[in-house]
């Protein structure tokens, strides 16, 4: 079978991920902006018109990460941005749906055919050493996200004689992870990958982030959540243990989650397909 993955392709982070490197996993033809469909059409992310026109009577599946318009939706209601998934989904017809996680396909399902597929960790991850002591704190991400949290984490690490980094080198050279961010809503909460906690796993990087769904679906039971600054305060000082940190990384190491798994995961499903 031809297998063609394709979007509207650029530099963010779920085409690279979701389309170029799971592609290139699943042997698929990676090709953004493609109008020569394959056998069978995965569209990752945004469904630029050229390609939806071309792929009209044929086999496709929409892979739906962060699909909706960003930052829009994140003052959606819950309601409107179910409204506006299954309105797309419905004017579109694929074959099938790829979903980031079971609560957006429990919101937003239409009862075609469909898979729950996490983000796989990023390629070449190294793994954290678990240094004796905790002495770095990173966060990976637009540091606008962060807004009112910013503050706070920094006045945490200070208190504690820590240093806050914002996109680190390697997750390999911070002690703690964060995933926290001040806004989105119910998308963000509800239907966010959580791609920040499979770099974590892959990692063994202990992780503090909020109860996201795309975090609680896939986790080990060793992170720890904050949604203000005295439940981030009491993560930070549960995560001082070595001991501790030692047998985080060994959980989260244990549930990495690679491209190669997902391509296999994805493959099969797509073969039981048709």
């Amino acid at each position: 079978m031809n297998l063609l993955v394709t979007g509207k392709g650029g530099k963010s982070g779920s085409w690279a991920m979701r389309g170029e490197q799971l592609g290139a996993a699943m042997g698929a033809t990676v090709q953004a902006n493609a109008t020569t469909p394959g056998d069978l059409t995965i569209v990752v992310k945004r469904t630029p018109s050229a390609v939806v026109a071309a792929l009209r009577g044929k086999r496709w599946v929409w892979d739906i990460v962060d699909a909706y318009p960003q930052p829009l939706s994140y003052q959606w209601t819950r309601d409107e941005a179910i409204g506006w998934v299954r309105g797309k989904i419905a004017s579109l017809n694929p074959t099938a749906i790829i979903w980031p996680n079971r609560k957006m396909r429990e919101d937003c399902d239409t009862g075609i055919p469909g898979i729950v597929l996490p983000h796989h960790h990023r390629i070449g991850i190294e793994r954290n050493p678990i240094r004796e002591t905790i002495k770095r704190v990173g966060y990976e991400g637009s540091p606008g996200y962060l807004g009112q949290w910013e503050r706070v984490i920094r006045q945490e690490c200070q208190r504690r004689g820590w240093e806050f980094v914002v996109n680190p080198e390697r997750l390999a050279d911070v002690d703690v992870v964060l995933a926290l961010r001040d806004s989105g809503g119910y998308v963000a909460r509800h239907w966010k990958s959580g791609v920040k906690l499979a770099n974590a796993h892959a990692s063994g990087t202990p992780f503090v982030g909020q109860a996201e769904c795309g975090y609680t679906e896939n986790a080990t039971g060793a992170e720890y959540w904050a949604e203000d600054g005295h439940s981030l305060s009491i993560a930070f000082d549960w995560l001082k243990d070595q001991g501790g940190r030692e047998a985080i990384a060994d959980r989260f190491v244990q549930r990495a989650y690679p491209v190669e798994r997902a391509a296999r995961d994805l493959k099969e499903w797509l073969h039981d397909l048709g």
